[in-house]
């Protein structure tokens, strides 16, 4: 997901591609704003694998040493144009609110939270797609009280639940059916957190998971955790 500010300071021809900020143009110098997490590797690695074909990505947390250190180098090409790398969503929100960043990975969340302060930005899914992660609730194999932890389940995946936990922490609910009842919580906050959007949105986005060693294909050469953590403090540094 990416943000962009509109109005006076909008990106001028408006950019439908993580090209924009892989590695970047340069009047987005000092404007531009990233998501500072080893994960964010993954948004510059999906982005080369519509863009260099050649170097057989087929899963952003799945990379080789050498797709691995192409995607790296965007990333420190990118270093240059960035303003600020964020941590928390109000960090982010601070930069757009105060015209310091123009462009930038975002969330919903974000989004939602600029337009309600009346802030002039836009969010797109760029054309290679996008990044993303879901809140799990997991039953431990140990439990005491199973039944206990299933009434729960099917408590917090009921409509008016779902859609008081979307609207409080601006998630997207899993039960579309939560979408009416968002919309009488606040108005407008089924299409803002994307409750009602069509399966193709769903399957444009790459849900996060932890990179390992094991690339998923038979071969074990992929560069784990670690690694992601070791070279992302390096680029940002």
């Amino acid at each position: 997901m990416r943000a962009e500010a509109r109005g006076r300071n909008a990106p001028r021809p408006a950019p439908d591609s993580w090209g924009a900020v892989f590695p970047g143009a340069p009047q987005f110098k000092g404007k531009l704003t990233a998501y500072d997490s080893p994960i964010y590797i993954a948004d510059a690695a999906l982005y080369l694998s519509k863009t260099k074909p050649s170097l057989g990505i087929k899963d952003p947390y799945e990379l080789n040493k050498a797709q691995f250190d192409a995607t790296i180098a965007l990333l420190r090409k990118q270093r240059p144009l960035v303003k600020k790398y964020w941590g928390l969503a109000s960090d982010e929100i601070s930069l757009f609110k105060n015209g310091d960043a123009i462009i930038g990975a975002s969330w919903p969340y974000t989004t939602g939270q600029l337009r309600a302060a009346k802030s002039p930005v836009r969010e797109i899914i760029p054309r290679e797609g996008a990044t993303g992660w879901l809140d799990t609730w997991m039953l431990s194999a140990k439990a005491k009280h199973p039944n206990c932890a299933y009434a729960w389940y099917s408590y917090i995946s009921s409509p008016k639940v779902q859609a008081l936990q979307g609207v409080t922490w601006g998630e997207t609910p899993v039960n579309k059916l939560a979408c009416g009842f968002m919309n009488k919580l606040s108005k407008g906050s089924c299409s803002v957190y994307h409750a009602n959007e069509p399966e193709s949105y769903y399957a444009s986005i790459k849900f996060w998971k932890t990179p390992l060693a094991d690339c998923g294909n038979g071969k074990k050469d992929c560069m784990d955790y670690s690694a992601w953590v070791k070279s992302w403090n390096e680029v940002i540094s």
